[in-house]
């Protein structure tokens, strides 16, 4: 499963917007949501849009994969950084609870 994470963050660095919206489609149910503190996508469509609009916000800021914590029962718990990981701008965990190999929803957590 943490391979996953490590297509989870692809999408969210992908600068290409055809090819991030292509992954998406792709890794995300179509039901998917996805809850961040400030803000919520809920279907594929509106998942698309808002990494879209997210990754234009972070402007040349990496989003990475810190380490997996845990994972069982269709669910992966892991960190995450947003900048250089060795003095990142801001840290936090992720959780992704899949159905069927594919992301049914995402929690992000500033931490």
């Amino acid at each position: 499963m943490s391979e996953i994470v490590q297509k989870y963050f692809e999408i969210w660095n992908d600068l290409d917007r055809d090819h991030r919206d292509a992954a998406i489609r792709e890794l995300f149910t179509e039901e998917a949501v996805v809850l961040d503190p400030d803000w919520t996508a809920e279907g594929r469509d509106a998942v698309v849009e808002a990494i879209g609009a997210a990754r234009e916000k972070l402007g040349d800021f990496v989003l990475g994969p810190g380490r997996v914590i845990g994972e069982h029962n269709d669910s992966v718990l892991y960190t995450w950084y947003l900048g250089e990981e060795s003095s990142p701008v801001a840290t936090g965990y992720g959780l992704l609870a899949l159905e069927g190999g594919r992301i049914r929803r995402a929690y992000n957590y500033f931490g």
